[in-house]
């Protein structure tokens, strides 16, 4: 019989706002134990390896002690769950969201994700991330970008491009005065898009590079994919600025600055040139983040309509739906066709063999949705890294070690071994044997508090009903 530890549902999740604080520098020690995960099997993610009949205990949001189960020994009032049948991996990262409402915090704990990257921010954002830190409310570790900055578009594209909320730069002067503001401000990153002008660039990378923050986001057009390899940019989202290096001239569908055109030309790219991009990604150091969830809004009616039937798709709100059902009333979507929507599964393909090609180089990769709903869509990112070819301990890697890795953390963290930090998720079957299991969780440790299953539930009705 599993032992629960409840938690209130109630707004702020008040048994989590007083979370033990961490002590890494402390000798690991069973009698500290506050939480044991019992005869449960271990996918630690420090190799592709299963340790099973284990016992995991846990004190000060910390992972004490892996022992095999017949040499552990559980202090007296540590809260007790029953691990038997079922697998424990750590919590899971989504490193390209956007969001900015309270109530989408309890959402990703409820779906085992314990760490997000914001790419689109503001003065919102810093203060969620900040009282979650403190664990004035529960949540995810959050990493913000600041406003995105952009510059402007082509004048006879300008309709089919959204500039609203972004930080406006024209030249060197502009991009590093918006990186000092920014980084004045607490921001975690900077985040550049598609029109921001090469000198501003310059000035951004140069003025980031004094300050210590990171540059990340978009392949901006006038810098191109050499430019931001040669920058050191940290990240690339949803694998911009590959394709006009992968399609021929000759080809019949060229990209440009609007989303339709390099989204149809993808289907030219000629995979024979992607193997060394994939070893120059790596040479520059440079982190991708395919964020494949987003393929959906560019599918037909047929797979979408398909989809919106789904009991993922049942926890979007009204507006997450509108999302989709009303795709070509965006300004970026508003040239596109119901045969364009066919066409583009046509390059799905040719982007899967560059996700593996990156993979295989060296040159990691990491999981992000940038799509509703929130918490939700991370597992269909991870099944659709599979689906791409990569391994699910590949997939799951770039939810958990590879996001740690990237984001400078202690040694263990995005793990499951001694001394890492307590986010975990307890699932009722292995993910390395069908990655759709990390959506069978039963449980979830956030800072060594149990969540169970009956808690994580009422979160999500939390979530639904804010």
């Amino acid at each position: 019989m599993m032992l629960r530890h409840r938690v209130s549902p109630a707004v702020g999740l008040s048994a989590l706002t007083s979370l033990l604080a961490c002590n890494p520098g402390a000798e690991p020690s069973d009698a500290r134990a506050t939480l044991a995960i019992e005869r449960v099997s271990v996918i630690p993610m420090d190799g592709e390896r299963v340790l099973t009949g284990v016992t995991v205990l846990i004190g000060d949001g910390r992972v004490l002690a892996v022992q095999p189960s017949a040499e552990a020994e559980v202090p007296d009032g540590a809260v007790r769950v029953d691990g038997r049948g079922r697998f424990l991996i750590p919590g899971l990262n989504d490193m390209h969201v956007h969001f900015g409402e309270e109530s989408a915090l309890g959402r990703f704990l409820a779906t085992g994700v314990t760490g997000v990257r914001i790419l689109s921010g503001g003065p919102h954002t810093l203060a969620l991330r900040d009282r979650v830190r403190s664990g004035e409310r529960a949540g995810p570790d959050i990493h913000t970008a600041g406003p995105i900055i952009e510059g402007l578009p082509p004048p006879e594209f300008a309709a089919v491009i959204d500039t609203a909320g972004r930080a406006m730069v024209r030249d060197s002067l502009d991009g590093d005065r918006t990186v000092r503001e920014q980084h004045a401000a607490g921001y975690d990153f900077i985040k550049v898009y598609n029109n921001v002008p090469a000198a501003a660039y310059r000035g951004i990378v140069a003025e980031a590079r004094r300050l210590g923050i990171r540059v990340a986001g978009h392949v901006p057009f006038e810098v191109g994919l050499d430019g931001v390899l040669a920058a050191g940019q940290a990240s690339i989202e949803h694998l911009r600025g590959y394709i006009w290096h992968l399609v021929p001239e000759e080809a019949p569908a060229q990209p440009g600055p609007d989303l339709r055109s390099r989204t149809l030309a993808w289907a030219y790219g000629d995979p024979s040139r992607i193997e060394a991009l994939a070893e120059r990604t790596r040479e520059a150091g440079s982190w991708n983040v395919p964020t494949l969830s987003v393929r959906m809004i560019h599918k037909p009616d047929r797979l979408l309509d398909a989809y919106l039937a789904t009991e993922e798709a049942s926890h979007m709100t009204a507006a997450m739906r509108r999302f989709y059902t009303e795709r070509m009333s965006i300004p970026w979507m508003s040239n596109f066709t119901p045969d364009d929507f066919e066409a583009a599964l046509d390059g799905f393909g040719v982007a899967d063999s560059l996700i593996r090609a990156l993979v295989a180089a060296g040159a990691p990769v990491m999981a992000g949705t940038d799509t509703p709903p929130l918490g939700f869509a991370l597992h269909r990112e991870l099944e659709e890294l599979v689906a791409a070819g990569l391994s699910p301990y590949e997939s799951l890697r770039s939810a958990t070690v590879n996001p740690a890795r990237f984001l400078g953390r202690e040694e263990g963290a995005g793990m499951v071994v001694e001394g890492s930090p307590a986010d975990l998720v307890l699932l009722e079957g292995n993910p390395l044997e069908a990655i759709g299991n990390t959506r069978r969780i039963a449980g979830v440790a956030r800072r060594g508090e149990w969540l169970d299953r009956a808690t994580l539930d009422a979160m999500l009705r939390e979530a639904a009903d804010r």
